[in-house]
């Protein structure tokens, strides 16, 4: 017997969940058409957006990436510079995004310790606005040198 929670199936195999892959590339692909957004069989997309943290904030490329069931965002910037990106808080840093000019986000994680996202949330109150919000934090961050925003990073 499986579990339901609103229109979430727990218990069941991924082929049974698929849908809602297919509906987040297609809600994420209205909200962001570009010609490089795609998704392959399997479910797994690529989104690409341009985001601000607010309407005069500086304008992000950002990506939407979905592998497997999460969602994990990458933003890129030419203000990221190598050595600056062990500094900025809130984000994993790897040899590859920092060769390449990105940097991943840590969104998920809140004061009580555990994921604030489930697989089959609406993206414009969780991924999407949690987007915002890091960026807007960011752009503090880069003029006071103290991250204002909550939430805790894994170590």
């Amino acid at each position: 017997m499986t579990k339901q929670q609103g229109h979430i199936r727990f218990g069941v195999t991924a082929r049974r969940n698929h849908p809602i892959k297919i509906r987040y590339f297609k809600h994420l692909n209205k909200m962001f058409p570009d010609n490089r957004n795609h998704i392959n069989a399997k479910g797994d997309f690529f989104v690409y957006a341009q985001l601000r943290a607010n309407s005069k904030g500086s304008k992000y490329s950002v990506v939407f990436i979905s592998k497997g069931w999460s969602i994990s965002v990458r933003v890129y910037s030419p203000f990221f510079q190598k050595g600056d990106l062990l500094k900025i808080p809130h984000i994993f840093v790897s040899k590859s995004n920092s060769e390449h000019g990105y940097v991943s986000l840590c969104l998920y994680k809140n004061n009580f310790g555990h994921a604030e996202f489930r697989f089959g949330d609406r993206l414009d109150t969780t991924i999407i606005a949690w987007t915002k919000e890091w960026l807007y934090f960011y752009e503090i961050f880069l003029i006071t040198g103290r991250w204002y925003g909550n939430g805790e990073h894994p170590q």
